[in-house]
């Protein structure tokens, strides 16, 4: 991903891993699938209610799940075993499948009752996705992370690129229900692997979070982490202005190329080919320059080939256009991709990875409606040159919100500090907890240390604290006391288990400041007894 470490591995290295290379062919048959089955879905509807916003809402029941369930999977992904919640996904969709696939060949299937079945079977894929794209750290060494979202990416559009038009075939000389079979079935490879795929690691002896405070944990989380929310900045960005080629790409070739069906079927494949070749140039350029040069470079890119496709419509430009704005959207996608894994704590990674799939889906969306509307009210050639200026104008987010560079944090988990047990009896889910740190610093070290504790500060207010400061005794300089509010015990306790190596680094340079003995720790729990009698303070 970025500059400076060592040893890169090449983008096919994953696939050298036995258990990852079954997964990932698994999951290509999956996807392939899940295409075949979008296409007799959209091609059911025109038999059943042809109207135009009956066929399109087809596609918005099959993707507005992951808008309004990606974060609460996410949580559910962190807080369970990813694979059970991989496997019940699988399940989930194959008999959602199934269902359709009967109703269908008996002739009981009607429009609205297509469309629920359709939003049910993108609510079970969405209930895995956050899991899958985690399940990817742990299968693959961090050096080979990179890679391996990559070779992913690479797989997703090799089956996009493939699976409409076969797809079209099986619907064809199928009909919708065998469509439908064939997606019930494409999974069973990937579950068979998943079921014998073991979960590694200790389970906490902490109970879980409650499910909405997982949420909001993860929501800190990101707003708290600098490098996460400048990749969500950024990939929501581009997000919104890079759909404008493919949302209006049949107008394209219909309006601006006078063509036909099979037309745009030749301009889909030249963006498809372009993501594909792509990746194997980006992939080293990554390596090479970095993921903020990288991205930088690919918006001015994909900003320039709209710009062409615009300004100048005609069907060699076109042709020449698209396979450069295929591997910008590749290449800038899968950045993102890895930046949000590489900066994201294992204990919090699938809540992170669905929040900034909920962007990214929620600003294509967004972005595909939005220059739709554009280009009713300017013009299509207009619409999209307005679009790729907007994109190399984009460029200038190099410098307000950059991307993770430099060698990634090491976020394995840390060993925790051992709270003593409590002399006090309480439950556990009691609090606030006001936890007191004391620290002695040389008056000459003052600035450098309150440097150095803002950045711890940074971490606990990030990992669970409602509240944080530091102070500065009056009578005596050298004594410094660090403030922390945390809602409960149980909390506090889950706030020490998620510090990760890197986090150890930071306090342990400004620990660096203390002198003398270890630093007194105090950790005090809010005490209120509501029957307890007010004394009387009159005289």
């Amino acid at each position: 991903m970025a500059e400076g470490r060592p040893a890169a591995a090449g983008i096919f290295a994953p696939l050298r891993r036995r258990l990852f290379r079954a997964i990932w062919a698994t999951t290509l048959l999956a996807q392939f699938g899940w295409l075949i089955q979008s296409v007799g879905a959209a091609w059911l509807m025109t038999q059943l209610d042809p109207a135009p916003d009956m066929v399109a809402l087809v596609q918005t029941a099959t993707t507005a799940p992951i808008l309004l369930l990606s974060l609460a999977a996410g949580a559910l992904a962190d807080l369970w075993d990813r694979r059970r919640v991989i496997l019940l996904s699988l399940v989930l969709t194959a008999l959602v499948s199934l269902l359709l696939g009967a109703l269908t060949w008996l002739g009981l299937m009607g429009p609205l009752l297509l469309l629920a079945l359709t939003f049910a079977l993108g609510a079970a894929a969405a209930l895995g996705q956050p899991a899958m794209q985690a399940l990817v750290r742990d299968l693959v060494p961090a050096r080979e992370l990179a890679s391996a979202v990559t070779v992913n990416a690479v797989g997703f559009n090799l089956a996009r690129s493939a699976g409409p038009a076969l797809g079209g075939i099986v619907v064809a000389l199928g009909g919708a229900a065998s469509a439908f079979a064939i997606n019930a079935v494409a999974g069973v490879g990937l579950i068979a692997v998943l079921a014998r795929l073991r979960r590694e690691g200790q389970p906490s002896d902490l109970p879980r979070e409650r499910f909405a405070g997982a949420i909001l944990s993860g929501l800190r989380y990101v707003s708290r982490t600098r490098a996460i929310s400048a990749t969500l900045l950024r990939g929501g960005v581009f997000g919104l202005l890079a759909p404008s080629i493919l949302a209006l790409l049949p107008l394209v070739a219909r309006d601006l190329l006078a063509g036909g069906p099979e037309l745009f079927g030749l301009l889909l494949a030249c963006f498809g080919l372009g993501a594909l070749g792509g990746a194997f140039l980006i992939h080293p350029a990554r390596q090479r320059i970095g993921a903020e040069n990288l991205v930088t470079v690919l918006s001015g890119l994909g900003g320039g080939a709209a710009l062409a496709v615009g300004l100048s419509p005609t069907l060699p430009v076109v042709l020449a256009a698209l396979p450069l704005a295929g591997a910008a959207w590749l290449g800038s996608f899968s950045t993102f991709n890895i930046a949000v894994q590489m900066s994201s704590a294992f204990w919090v990674q699938a809540r992170v990875l669905a929040l900034y799939q909920t962007v990214v889906f929620g600003t294509m969306a967004l972005g595909s409606w939005g220059w739709g509307i554009v280009a009713r009210s300017i013009g299509l050639p207009d619409a999209i040159a307005l679009s790729g200026a907007l994109m190399v104008l984009s460029m200038l987010l190099h410098r307000l919100a950059r991307l993770p560079t430099g060698e990634a944090p090491d976020l394995r988990p840390a060993p925790a500090p051992l709270a003593p047990e409590p002399s006090l009896r309480f439950d556990p889910e009691e609090g606030p907890v006001l936890v007191l740190i004391e620290y002695r610093v040389l008056q000459g070290d003052a600035a450098r240390f309150d440097q150095a504790m803002q950045a711890v500060g940074v971490l606990r207010r990030r990992d669970g604290a409602s509240r944080w400061q530091l102070f500065q005794d009056t009578a005596d300089p050298e004594h410094w006391v660090e403030a922390f509010i945390v809602p409960s015990w149980l909390e506090h306790l889950r706030q020490t288990r998620r510090r990760t190596a890197a986090d150890h680094a930071v306090e342990r340079a400004a620990l660096g400041f203390h002198l003398g003995d270890p630093p007194l720790v105090r950790r005090l729990i809010h005490r209120h007894h509501p029957d307890a009698e007010v004394a009387d303070m009159a005289p």
